[in-house]
């Protein structure tokens, strides 16, 4: 509980509120502040006793047990922008240059110099502490949880314990570790389940305010604390480090928080967190059901086998780097960096199904420009029609043996690059 001085505190801080997360995978979440008081010595103890509490607060909230005790651990700032810089790379289905080569071939990404390193800085300047699947285990960065705490520390340690021990809580149900790993090659899939576990814990966390703050001071908090974090999430050009970072990477880390905070909102408002639970045992494959919750969708037009790009195709001396599924939202967004406007996200929507094959001469992507061979299955042949004529202009301005070639052929786009040797000097 807090005293109704810095609960006044709140409002303006879920309004302003950093909230970031890397866009490849899940292993990540912001903590934001932790107020953790002066230097102890025994900051490992007091962190674990702080975390045991938290995890208590958020069974009764949640309404669901953990199976057991997250284990928590302090890792020193001088060891962060290491181990976010390996937890970057680690799960990429290619190298990291393979990786954003290629994002730079489809149009979703300019190249950019020291890429990497920006991507570290990002969120190395916005991480206070984090849960790790593949550890099972919670971190905080006790230089900084030092010195953010402040009027409301108290309280906005217990909400942002919550968060993320709602993630520790999600693992031991789901395996996060391994089912992210089985997503590597559908990035449309991984932002669909990345969705579900930020709304869910973004929910939780508003839930645990309402439950530690006195009556007579929710007035503060407004009508619908859920929409004021909606509301904060609209501009992601405010996430604090994003200077020099392509903004598609920028709005890869808004997606989950901003679009799963309201699917899960409208499943919650549905039936209680028992209809959350009931999504549990078939949860969203694809941005598609995200971007529409409580809508019930047709079945998907998906491409046959035979339509699907494999390794055969790719031009001689070259060799398939990674496969992926982009789905309707990384369309949208490439649709509008193309200058579709408005109509991007309508354009988007006659998505059904997409696979894509990257490949880059033998010597690697270093040696050559990546190629790739991408082919989308829209609702319609006007859909695919539409599809087309709004990505062209995406890649007008380039040179020849850069441009890729998008044809259409009834309901199905396609998109190719080869991936041409540079001439010999």
């Amino acid at each position: 509980m807090c005293t109704p001085g810095p609960c006044d505190e709140v409002p303006r801080i879920i309004r302003h509120r950093r909230w970031s997360r890397p866009g490849w995978s899940a292993t990540f979440a912001l903590l934001g502040v932790v107020a953790a008081g002066s230097v102890r010595a025994d900051e490992g103890a007091l962190l674990a006793g702080r975390v045991a509490t938290a995890q208590a607060l958020v069974e009764k909230v949640r309404g669901v047990a953990f199976r057991a005790p997250v284990a928590s651990a302090l890792l020193p700032e001088k060891e962060l922008d290491e181990v976010l810089g390996k937890k970057l790379v680690e799960d990429l289905p290619a190298s990291f240059e393979t990786y954003t080569a290629s994002l730079s071939a489809i149009g979703l990404i300019d190249p950019t110099p020291d890429l990497l390193l920006r991507l570290t800085r990002l969120y190395s300047r916005q991480v206070v502490g984090f849960y790790d699947p593949a550890e099972t285990k919670f971190y905080v960065v006790p230089e900084r949880s030092r010195n953010t705490a402040g009027p409301a520390g108290d309280l906005m340690e217990q909400l942002l314990l919550a968060h993320e021990l709602t993630h520790a809580l999600q693992d031991q149900r789901l395996g996060l570790h391994e089912r992210m790993k089985a997503l590597r090659d559908s990035t449309d899939a991984l932002l669909a389940l990345q969705a579900v576990l930020e709304g869910e814990a973004t929910i939780l966390m508003t839930e645990v305010l309402m439950e530690s703050v006195p009556g007579d001071a929710r007035e503060a908090l407004g009508s619908d604390p859920i929409e004021q974090i909606l509301d904060g999430l609209d501009d992601p050009s405010a996430v604090e480090g994003a200077e020099g970072v392509p903004d598609f990477f920028v709005k890869e880390l808004v997606f989950p928080y901003a679009a799963g905070t309201a699917w899960v909102r409208q499943k919650k408002a549905s039936g209680g967190w028992a209809a959350v639970d009931a999504a549990y045992r078939n949860l969203p494959s694809t941005t598609r059901e995200i971007l529409r919750p409580g809508t019930v969708l047709a079945a998907r037009k998906r491409l046959s086998p035979s339509e699907r790009p494999v390794a055969g195709p790719v031009p001689g001396g070259s060799a398939t780097t990674w496969y992926d599924t982009l789905g309707e939202w990384v369309l949208g967004s490439l649709l509008e960096r193309a200058g579709a406007g408005d109509a991007a996200k309508d354009a988007a929507a006659g998505w059904q199904d997409d696979r894509v094959v990257f490949f880059s001469p033998k010597a690697g992507p270093a040696e050559g420009r990546v190629g790739f061979l991408w082919r989308i299955r829209a609702t319609s042949p006007g859909a695919a029609k539409r599809i087309a004529a709004l990505l062209s202009p995406l890649y007008s301005g380039r040179p020849a043996g850069a441009k890729p070639r998008v044809t259409t052929r009834g309901d199905v786009v396609e998109v190719s690059l080869a991936a041409v040797r540079p001439p010999a000097t």
